[in-house]
């Protein structure tokens, strides 16, 4: 569905069929603030069979109408959830993830993976990795357009800077163990493309929503050669070196993900295997992704936790200062009135020599000010007499 944005929400598949067949596709869109045909692109996108043409005119008519399909099951490696605009809340409602602990089973996955491996390998049955590329994989055919790119500069401009990256022997065997996985994955409606990592062969699969990235090496000692700055496999080496293809990412599924060529035979002639094991992969990246994001709400739970102990001890301290200065002004007041106190005795009994007309403005600006530093009266007590709390 291309990019996603922070702010998109996950709803049910169920929840997204009963939306597009609730009113006309028209209508529904001026709901959500898009074209009716790009609402219709959305929801194809996500798999979701919108109602025939004329359907509303039928349901107007009284005449009888197909119901809406049923959401397809959960496949190895989908959340169950799809992802869709912000705009859509306030039309369907919200759909939780599963939970961590499952249950995973549904018609398309078996809650034991080691059951839903041999499924897969039962259903992929006999493959073969094609002996040329004449015929590619469509998520090998930007590469390749890359490498014809490079021959064709190669052939018309004898100073061309750059080379084939995958002509060797053992490069387009690699090309052709990628097109027969790719073709596999095809069959189990997953998908697949390639890219050149700084001179070497890396595949990337998508297992429902789950995203895996396979590496080639060379088992053994072998030669190797500086390309474009980085240590590759001599590209001459032939076919016939030993190979691994391994998960480069993500690591530590607890399922098989690395093959190589040993004694029970080629990594080729392993293809169904390899291929049911990235599914069985696909499926166990997606419930670890469930522990990783219950994980990481719970650092954040943790973290949340700490940052308003934090602040309420800040506050904490605020309030104590706030305190010792209530005092400190209550003390200072106090001295004022008490300095007014003396001098207007004095005034009184004939000691100081001033004016009652001068002691009176003074006596009140004195005042004056003793009351603005009094905390009862300039209300600055009532900054801290009640005990600090965050809102939540």
């Amino acid at each position: 569905m291309g990019w996603y944005r922070h702010d998109d929400v996950h709803v049910s598949p169920q929840g997204l069929i009963d939306f597009a067949w609730s009113a006309p596709m028209r209508d529904l869109a001026a709901k959500i603030g898009i074209s009716d045909v790009g609402l219709k692109k959305l929801l194809k996108g996500h798999g979701i069979v919108t109602p025939p043409q004329g359907h509303w005119n039928r349901v107007h008519a009284g005449r009888p109408v197909p119901s809406p399909p049923q959401p397809r099951a959960r496949r190895p490696g989908e959340t169950g959830r799809l992802r869709v605009d912000k705009r859509f809340k306030e039309y369907l409602p919200l759909a939780p993830e599963i939970p961590v602990g499952g249950p995973f089973a549904s018609a398309a996955v078996p809650e034991d993976l080691g059951e839903l491996h041999a499924r897969e390998l039962k259903a992929i049955g006999r493959v073969a990795v094609p002996k040329s590329l004449d015929r590619h994989h469509p998520g090998l055919a930007r590469l390749l357009r890359r490498e014809d790119d490079i021959r064709a500069k190669l052939a018309d401009k004898s100073w061309y800077w750059d080379s084939p990256a995958f002509d060797g022997p053992l490069a387009q065997r690699q090309l052709r163990l990628l097109n027969g996985l790719f073709f596999t994955l095809a069959g189990r409606d997953h998908s697949g493309d390639a890219s050149n990592d700084n001179g070497n062969l890396v595949g990337h699969v998508r297992i429902g929503d789950m995203s895996l990235t396979l590496e080639f090496s060379v088992v053994g000692k072998h030669r190797t050669e500086r390309v474009a700055g980085y240590q590759c496999p001599a590209r001459d080496l032939p076919a016939s070196t030993p190979l691994q293809l391994a998960i480069r990412w993500p690591l530590g599924l607890g399922v098989p993900s690395a093959w190589q060529d040993d004694a029970r035979g080629t990594v080729e002639k392993r293809l169904a295997e390899i291929a049911a094991d990235i599914i069985v992969a696909g499926e166990a990246a997606f419930r670890r992704s469930l522990v990783e994001a219950a994980e990481r709400r719970e650092i954040a739970r943790l973290e949340a936790i700490e940052a308003r102990r934090r602040e309420l001890e800040r506050l904490q301290a605020k309030r104590v200062e706030h305190l010792v200065k209530s005092g400190d002004m209550l003390a200072s007041a106090d001295r004022i009135r008490t300095l007014i106190s003396r001098v207007e005795a004095g005034v009184s009994d004939g000691r100081a020599n001033v004016s009652r007309d001068d002691f009176a403005a003074w006596r009140d600006w004195a005042s004056a000010y003793a009351d603005s530093l009094d905390p009862l009266l300039s209300g600055q007590i009532f900054d801290h007499i009640r005990p600090p709390s965050l809102s939540d």
